[in-house]
């Protein structure tokens, strides 16, 4: 599948073509509303990326989250998250401590299987400061001279949010969100995940090991 072009959309374009309420597509709109802001100098349309920006983060973690340890959680948790990055932050890192090296253990282990698909990695604690950091745009406060009537405002907020979206899209284009199901692991690469989580082995020999006993894994998951 191809990547869509975000650039050169009219209002109308982004809110009625090619709508989807994921990371994707909430970055998709962010980067359309930020081609306007960038092409005419507009301040609602940067709002408007800021907004869908900061949903595409929200939507990441929330989805990361998913992915992690499914939807068999507790309803009222995520009812207490909406719309607050930091917190499902704090869930994802509470309910998956081990997220990232999960993460790396799934790349290696696609790695060695020519027909997985390309897993991807984002940095948590930079998409929460990308968060912060675009937030501002959405909630502004001060005086209009020294806000939305001055360029230098308008060039800052359009650098900043720009930066959140190119690292998601980035990620987006580049590859999948997800990772192995530890409980569903087979014994031979849960021995290999544990000696990894604790720190027996570091990912270069988790390759290794994993390389050498494709033939066997691949035997085991038939």
């Amino acid at each position: 599948m191809s990547i869509p072009n975000y650039t050169n959309r009219s209002a109308d374009d982004i809110i009625s073509q090619m709508i989807s309420f994921d990371s994707v597509g909430y970055t998709f709109r962010a980067l359309s509303w930020l081609d306007i802001a960038k092409k005419r100098n507009n301040v609602c349309a940067l709002q408007y990326s800021a907004y869908d920006t900061r949903q595409a983060i929200e939507t990441w973690f929330f989805e990361a989250i998913v992915v992690s340890v499914g939807t068999n959680q507790d309803q009222d948790m995520y009812e207490k998250c909406k719309g607050n990055g930091a917190k499902l932050h704090k869930i994802l890192n509470k309910l998956s401590p081990s997220y990232e090296k999960l993460v790396e253990f799934t790349q290696a282990l696609c790695s060695v299987e020519p027909i997985a698909p390309n897993i991807v990695d984002f940095d948590r604690k930079l998409l929460m400061k990308h968060w912060g950091k675009v937030s501002n745009y959405m909630h502004w406060s001060g005086s209009t001279t020294d806000t939305v009537e001055s360029s230098n405002w308008l060039e800052k907020g359009i650098e900043t949010v720009e930066t959140a979206t190119n690292y998601i899209w980035s990620k987006k284009t580049a590859g999948y969100t997800g990772i192995l199901n530890i409980e569903r692991m087979i014994p031979e690469t849960k021995e290999i995940w544990d000696k990894y989580q604790d720190g027996k082995i570091d990912i270069a020999t988790v390759k290794r090991t994993l390389e050498l006993a494709r033939p066997i894994l691949k035997k085991r998951v038939r």
